[in-house]
């Protein structure tokens, strides 16, 4: 008999608990869409793609409520006919009465556990490549609120954009008019601005990335740190990647990643970024540190030029000032210009500069320096006369002969320890750089660390949740059956906020470092849930 009524008690449960799911679902999941509707991040194909995507990741918030509207609804209705008390009184005992209850909430719980862990994080992720595939769309949208896009290292603005017919090798074309564009380098230091007339950019889809190729017309193009200002007809910058931001937070990933991020935070999307910048950082000074090694060790110093096949031979310096001086008592050094292997030119200067230029963002490219001499005095070996001959003003794009194109990943962080220590020239010029890089990976690792632990705790308190609500409830609707059945569940549905505010707020304060404090207040409102169903869970059983 009892199982009898179990079946019977479990199967009504199920019927209410998925009608009352899928309504509140599909509702919570407009709701969802509302903010990328606003902001015009969504065209009209991607409205109804991103309200059956949220449909998944709503689960985690319509299933507490659902469960405890099923509970409350159908115990209810038991109890007020009186069929609850005639089990008891046959002498069936509450603990029998609630299976049903008990049962449904650890399969619910089980369900729940393995949605955030893995099917949630998922379709979270799906939800924003849904509005960053729509790039053209929120391209448009954010220059005609008045605000910059951000492509890369690149920053655009706009008086007037449309989109355009769409190129043959493109995704979309998008036309601009009055433009104002800015390039940025790692550390967000302005490297070159352009103010052109006209503009247009093209979105290109390459695999899973997206790329856009932006070209000026009349444009002016200013860079400050070589003083230069120019005009040129069309103006058109490398390509950039439109970095998708949806794939760097561990709310994206599933529970094996996520484990795997608590372990190494070094192994976060941010850290990877913040760890690239760093090498960029200093990238030009480790070149310079090892040109200070070979003069050290034999006395010269070798610059090589891959693209022009020449290399520049430095005898008789030292690192100092600005790059190179000599080294004393010499009052000048000599460099060898050699191609191919065999010297063509030789010249003297009172001293040298060494500029750093860092591989571009994204690129294999290695860091090069450029090198000027000051008062250079040249001669052609290749004639007997040894006449005097003009030296370059700035030879360009060198590298250090034997060094590694980068750092290696677990020497990088006492690599830019060491930089960030130096006090003399030229390398003290990077040391601020390097330590303020060096604090961003060290941030980033922390910061990284702390959301992967937020999302730990948070992805066991939720599914805890699921079950107490229910249980909550049942044993509300019989100690009540006589009020009002939205009445009972009001009164399960104010805690089940409570803890929803509650994991909210712990998992936020997890992400402020406050580990300790914030688990406790994560589970402060199960805590409540469960000292609310027994304590209530009592009362019903003696009366």
């Amino acid at each position: 008999m009892p199982w009898i009524l179990t079946r019977h008690l479990l199967a009504e449960l199920t019927k209410v608990l998925l009608l009352t799911t899928t309504i509140i679902v599909v509702v919570v999941a407009f709701g969802a869409v509302i903010k990328p509707l606003t902001g015009n991040l969504l065209g009209p194909g991607g409205i109804l793609k991103y309200i059956l995507l949220a449909m998944v990741p709503m689960l985690q918030y319509a299933l507490p409520f659902s469960a405890g509207f099923a509970a409350t609804i159908v115990t209810h209705r038991f109890a007020s006919d009186n069929e609850i008390q005639a089990m008891s009184v046959s002498g069936i005992s509450y603990k029998v009465i609630l299976l049903p209850h008990a049962i449904l909430g650890v399969i619910l719980t089980i369900v729940m556990f393995f949605l955030v862990q893995t099917a949630i994080p998922r379709f979270w992720g799906l939800m924003s490549e849904v509005i960053t595939n729509d790039a053209a769309q929120v391209f448009v949208s954010t220059i005609r609120s008045g605000d910059s896009f951000r492509a890369g290292n690149f920053l655009i603005y706009a008086d007037r954009i449309s989109l355009d017919e769409t190129p043959s090798n493109a995704m979309q074309r998008i036309r601009l008019e009055g433009v104002a564009a800015v390039e940025v380098d790692g550390s967000g230091r302005l490297t070159t601005e352009f103010v052109a007339r006209s503009g247009s950019a093209d979105l290109y889809a390459d695999g899973s990335d997206l790329i856009v190729k932006v070209a000026f017309r009349d444009a002016t193009v200013l860079r400050p740190g070589d003083a230069t200002v120019a005009f040129m007809p069309l103006a058109e910058p490398m390509p950039t990647l439109i970095d998708r931001h949806w794939e760097r937070s561990p709310k994206y990933l599933p529970w094996g990643e996520l484990i795997t991020l608590t372990r190494d935070s070094s192994k976060g999307a941010v850290v990877t970024e913040n760890r690239e910048r760093l090498k960029r950082a200093i990238g030009p000074a480790l070149l310079i540190d090892r040109i200070g090694q070979q003069i050290a060790a034999t006395g010269t110093a070798e610059l090589v030029s891959d693209e022009a096949n020449r290399a520049y031979l430095v005898r008789d310096a030292m690192l100092g000032g600005s790059g190179l001086v000599p080294r004393p008592p010499a009052k000048r050094f000599t460099v060898e210009e050699l191609e191919g292997g065999v010297a063509i030119r030789e010249a003297s200067a009172t001293s040298g500069i060494l500029t750093g230029t860092a591989g571009a963002q994204g690129s294999t490219a290695p860091d090069r320096l450029d090198f000027s001499l000051a008062d250079p005095k040249a001669r052609d070996l290749r004639s007997n006369d040894a006449r005097l001959v003009r030296w370059p003003s700035r030879v360009v794009g060198l590298t250090v002969a034997l060094s590694p194109a980068a750092p290696p990943d677990e020497t990088l962080l006492a690599d830019a320890k060491r930089i960030g220590e130096q006090t003399t020239p030229p390398l003290n010029a990077y040391a601020r750089n390097a330590n303020d890089a060096l604090a961003a990976v060290s941030r980033a690792m922390g910061d990284t660390w702390y959301e992967a632990m937020s999302h730990v705790w948070m992805r066991f308190a939720q599914p805890v949740s699921v079950a107490l609500v229910l249980l909550l409830g049942a044993v509300l609707a019989i100690w009540r059956r006589h009020s009002l059945p939205l009445t009972i569940y009001l009164l399960a549905f104010l805690p089940a906020i409570a803890n929803v505010l509650l994991i909210a707020s712990g998992q936020s304060m997890i992400r402020g470092y406050q580990l300790g404090v914030g688990v406790a207040v994560m589970w402060a409102g199960n805590l409540i849930l469960l000292a609310l169903a027994l304590g209530v869970g009592r009362r019903m059983a003696r009366h």
